[in-house]
């Protein structure tokens, strides 16, 4: 028998693209395939749920609460496509986050693989990795025509440093890049993060960057992009992890050129101080626009470069789990 409260609680890890990023929109993976490599932080986004004490009313707090005895109502888009989908009236969730939606970190697509696994583990179901990552992608790309790639959700369902393939037939296979303990440790801790405020909606940017990749100058940009990411996993596997800031630098390039709106005039300057100061390259996170930043720079360096550049400093490790149930006290 069920427990009186039926608690369950889904952990899910935000992401950090190194490399690669927009490969992964279908516009470009089915005529180039396309690969990224990525890891999931030590930052998540936790959805729990109970039973409603009415059964006949779903309670959902977000950033607003919505109350509804019909599932059609629910205003919040992937609440109301997987709920529906799930047929799962009856339950009051919450979801809570580290780090603010809309900061280049995966949070759209971390909160789509969290609730599926809350909602297959109330079903009784144990979903595997791939069944999540399938879920988040079917309901954003296929059901709420979101222009997005898949990078985010195999990042947060999977977990870990991995190289991700897209490939033609819309399959994606998931690789862990293979480094020692030591050199993944030292690797984290020359990777710094820089919150430079805002948020902002993806789709936009990531609209025009899925129709520019398709032809021309930015195609090809795109490609190298790919390239670069192929050489960073050769780079990390084999030591040279300082070659992770020269191909920051070499792809934040070229992103720059996909589409407007990726950068602006703030971001270049922050950019410019941050090397100047012994970085050796970095990125902005996520579309473009707002939100993190992260650089690699030695530990000799860094220093040096909070002097000099005030700000959000965010520190994290490295996530291996993926997507987990953290609390399950349901029964099954």
């Amino acid at each position: 028998m069920p427990s009186v409260i039926a608690m369950i609680i889904s952990k899910t890890p935000l992401r950090i693209s190194f490399c690669g990023g927009g490969s992964d929109i279908a516009s470009f993976y089915r005529k180039h395939g396309g690969c990224v490599v990525s890891t999931s932080i030590d930052k998540y986004i936790y959805i729990s749920s109970v039973r409603s004490f009415n059964p006949d009313v779903t309670l959902l707090k977000y950033s607003v609460v919505e109350e509804t005895r019909d599932l059609s109502d629910i205003r919040h888009p992937v609440f109301k496509a997987m709920l529906n989908e799930f047929d799962m009236p009856g339950y009051e969730i919450n979801s809570t986050s580290d780090i603010p939606a809309g900061t280049g970190l995966g949070s759209s697509s971390t909160f789509t693989v969290g609730l599926s696994n809350l909602l297959r583990t109330r079903r009784g179901e144990n979903p595997d990795k791939e069944t999540l990552a399938n879920d988040a992608c079917r309901i954003e790309i296929d059901v709420l025509g979101e222009p997005i790639g898949k990078q985010d959700q195999y990042a947060a369902a999977y977990g870990g440093l991995n190289f991700i393939e897209f490939n033609p037939d819309d399959s994606v296979s998931v690789s862990p890049v293979s480094m020692t303990r030591e050199s993944k440790e030292k690797l984290n801790r020359r990777l710094m993060m820089l919150y430079l405020g805002g948020t902002r909606s993806a789709s936009e940017i990531l609209r025009k960057q899925s129709s520019n990749i398709s032809s021309g100058s930015a195609e090809s940009n795109q490609m190298r992009m790919c390239d670069l990411a192929r050489e960073l996993r050769a780079e990390l596997e084999g030591g040279r992890l300082d070659s992770m800031g020269e191909i920051l630098d070499k792809g934040w390039k070229l992103k720059r050129t996909l589409s407007s709106g990726i950068t602006n005039p703030m971001i270049d300057e922050v950019y410019e101080t941050v090397t100047s100061h012994g970085a050796v390259g970095g990125k902005l996170l996520g579309a473009g626009g707002n939100g993190f930043m992260l650089f690699y720079a030695d530990e000799s360096a860094q220093d040096e470069i909070l002097r000099n550049v005030p700000g959000r400093w965010m520190s994290f490790r490295f996530d291996d789990a993926g997507s987990t149930i953290i609390y399950n006290d349901e029964g099954f």
